[in-house]
């Protein structure tokens, strides 16, 4: 189903899937350890001098790129299997100290949508137990599409099997906030990373769980016979997805994965986090092996791989502050170029590239952000369209609702090349949504808000109310409405997320 939520129409009704939680009380709820004796050491000594002698050994390659790790790719297999290619993962982290780990893998034990956090507050592994930030769930929790799911961890493995090498590598005093990824489309991975990127701070680092290919009859997966050569075409199967993801290609590795069938559990996680990178990052691949080689099961082996991401900047990366002048008006040359070359040529004659060749952009207009574009005659709407959630860099932003403004706004015939000297363009950069405990909080005129209720919400940018001559009960009464609920759904049981909006307006022939 197409996700309005993050593709939106300036007025219009958005529909999408309302969160679910669980009231935090107070009471410590602790999640057992699930596999350890099994999957990995149980005796805590046993266990801290594998690690330590995992660490140890491994030689990864040097870590490339300027800044920080800010992300890392590890296995979660059995420890026998993925332990010698995880602690190529984990070796920069030796010694390293944050506030918090953000670990996101899939789940192996619940078919469910979007992101799942865990209702506990500590999670333990033989080693000790570690608290969860549950500040940092409740906010996630806020988002669309995150819930709880009580007892979907119990027996999940792919976030327990990262917590020992954590507990090893890192200076003591992080917390952890545990993910789940669900099934999504594109645009549903795009409102997950979304929801997860305020948390990525500079003092934060995210944690990618997740094994590769499975191939082999056990699987149902035989692209290529089971003979000597299988092993060697497995890791270049693997290979083939690196290549995506160390360019930080969505697009690239979604269609990678529908071209060849590759069964990667690991899918789901890495999609999340190209659509929340939008900072560049420098992606090392440290290591890989198959699980062939220990099991001698040449028909039936599964992919590692170990990786980082290094980055000068934390991976929340999306700016807060006002743009500049001079930024708002490059904003504004992009849209104008886009319009030009899409009412002439069509949408694909306007792709953000091609529209800012020449123009050397600042690394603001590079960070993903929202953004609407809007188009009017006089005072007449003649067409808006943006992105509510920062799923894409602004200038890319900018560019693509400048095209759908004028082409794909399904209320107005499409614009024509005549009329573009007539119309005025308006480029609206907007603030992060950020969740409010009651409406009382909302500021009419200054603030954008959405509503959600029952699975269904609505937006308004910030002008709607004042154009309108609206007072606040007003407004969130025609938001219910547009929402398809009773007009007064608002004052009860409803979530309300805030935002701003800097504008940018002039004639198009400006």
């Amino acid at each position: 189903m197409r996700t309005l939520f993050l593709v939106a129409w300036c007025w219009l009704l958005t529909v999408g899937i309302a969160g679910g939680g669980v009231p935090d009380n107070g009471e410590k709820r602790l999640r057992p350890a699930a596999v350890a004796g099994s999957w990995y050491p149980g005796n805590p000594e046993d266990l801290r001098a594998y690690l330590e002698g995992q660490l140890v050994q491994a030689e990864p390659p040097p870590v490339a790129g300027l800044g920080e790790v800010r992300a890392v790719l590890a296995p979660h297999a059995g420890y026998r299997f993925s332990g010698p290619t995880a602690a190529l993962a984990f070796k920069p982290l030796v010694g390293k100290q944050f506030k918090r780990v953000v670990a996101m893998g899939p789940s192996h034990h619940g078919d469910f949508g979007g992101l799942v956090v865990s209702d506990a507050t500590h999670f333990a592994t033989p080693l000790g137990e570690i608290p969860l930030d549950r500040e940092a769930i409740r906010q996630l929790r806020r988002a669309e599409g995150v819930r709880v799911i009580p007892g979907v961890d119990r027996n999940e493995h792919s976030l327990e099997m990262q917590l020992p090498w954590l507990q090893v590598a890192l200076e003591s005093g992080w917390q952890l906030v545990p993910v789940l990824v669900g099934q999504a489309d594109a645009a549903g991975y795009a409102r997950a990373a979304a929801a997860l990127r305020p948390l990525l701070d500079g003092e934060t680092l995210l944690v990618l769980s997740g094994d590769w290919t499975h191939y082999g009859p056990n699987y149902g997966y035989l692209p290529f016979p089971p003979d000597e050569k299988a092993g060697e075409r497995l890791k270049q199967l693997d290979l083939g997805a690196w290549e995506r993801i160390a360019h930080g290609d969505a697009k690239g590795l979604l269609a990678y994965r529908e071209r060849t069938g590759i069964t990667a559990c690991a899918f789901g996680p890495m999609m999340v986090f190209l659509h929340l990178s939008g900072r560049e990052l420098t992606a090392t691949l440290a290591g890989m092996a198959t699980s062939g080689p220990v099991t001698r099961d040449n028909p039936n082996s599964v992919g590692y791989l170990a990786a980082w991401f290094v980055s000068g900047h934390p991976l929340s990366g999306a700016t807060t502050g006002e743009l500049t002048q001079e930024e708002m008006t490059q904003l504004h040359e992009l849209a104008r170029k886009a319009l030009r070359l899409a009412v002439s040529g069509g949408p694909e004659a306007a792709n953000a590239q091609a529209v800012a060749t020449g123009m050397t952009l600042p690394e603001t207009l590079k960070q993903p952000r929202g953004a609407f574009v809007t188009l009017k005659r006089g005072e007449d709407l003649r067409g808006c369209i943006g992105y509510i959630a920062p799923i894409k860099p602004l200038y890319e932003a900018v560019v693509e609702n400048a095209v759908n403004a004028a082409l794909r706004d399904h209320r107005f015939r499409p614009v024509r090349s005549e009329e573009l000297p007539g119309l005025n363009l308006e480029v609206s950069v907007l603030s992060p949504l950020t969740p409010v405990d009651s409406y009382r909080e909302i500021e009419v005129g200054r603030h954008g808000m959405t509503l959600s209720k029952m699975g269904r919400n609505a937006v308004f940018l910030p002008e709607v109310a004042p154009e309108q001559g609206w007072n606040l009960e007003q407004t969130l009464t025609e938001l219910a409405l547009k929402a398809g609920l009773p007009g007064d759904a608002w004052k009860e049981n409803a979530r309300f997320e805030v935002f701003t909006a800097q504008k940018w307006t002039a004639p198009f022939t400006h």
